[in-house]
C-alpha cells in the first residue's frame, strides 16, 4: 500500500499555523508572556535611551533568540507530555534539557543587554569588555564543575 504524498502548505496557510502556535504559547505558558514583556520593555527603553539603529537591531535579536527557544521549549514540553503522560526520569531530563536552552538564550541576551547598554547607562568600557565576559566564563565554569561534582 503507497502512501498518498503531503502537499505542502502555502506560505499563507504556514504563516497562520505559526500564528496559532505563537497565539496558544501565550495563551497558556506564562513564561512566554513574561518574556513577551520583558523584550518590550527592553525595546522600549532601548529607544527611549537613543540606541543606534544597530544597536537596536542587535536587541531586537537577543529577544527574538529567547522567545524561540521559549517556544521551542513548550513544543518539547507539549510532545513529551503526549508521548509519555508518566513522569519518569528520562521525560523529565528532556524537560530540562530544553528549559536548560531557554535559560541558556536568556543570559545570553542578558550578555547582549550588558554589552549595548552598558555604554549608554555609564559603565566603564573595562568592566563591559572585560569584567562582564569574566562573569560568564565563571558561570561556564561553575556550570562545568557543579555538574562533574554532581555526576561524581
Amino acid at each position: 500500500m503507497s502512501v498518498p504524498p503531503i502537499r505542502p502548505r502555502s506560505f499563507a496557510a504556514a504563516v497562520l499555523c505559526a500564528c496559532r502556535g505563537i497565539a496558544h504559547a501565550t495563551r497558556t505558558q506564562h513564561h512566554v508572556r513574561a518574556h513577551l514583556v520583558l523584550g518590550a520593555a527592553v525595546l522600549l527603553a532601548g529607544t527611549w535611551i537613543g540606541l543606534s539603529a544597530l544597536e537596536l537591531a542587535i536587541i531586537a535579536a537577543a529577544v527574538g533568540f529567547v522567545l524561540a527557544a521559549e517556544l521551542v521549549n513548550t513544543a518539547v514540553e507539549r510532545l513529551v507530555d503526549l508521548v509519555h503522560p508518566d513522569a519518569g526520569p528520562i521525560a523529565a531530563a528532556v524537560k530540562d534539557v530544553a528549559a536548560a536552552a531557554v535559560l541558556t538564550a536568556a543570559v545570553l541576551a542578558v550578555g547582549v543587554g550588558v554589552f549595548v547598554f552598558g555604554p549608554h547607562l555609564g559603565l566603564s568600557a573595562a568592566l563591559v569588555t572585560r569584567g562582564f565576559p569574566i562573569v560568564l566564563a565563571a558561570l561556564c565554569v561553575a556550570a562545568l564543575v557543579a555538574s562533574a561534582v554532581r555526576g561524581a
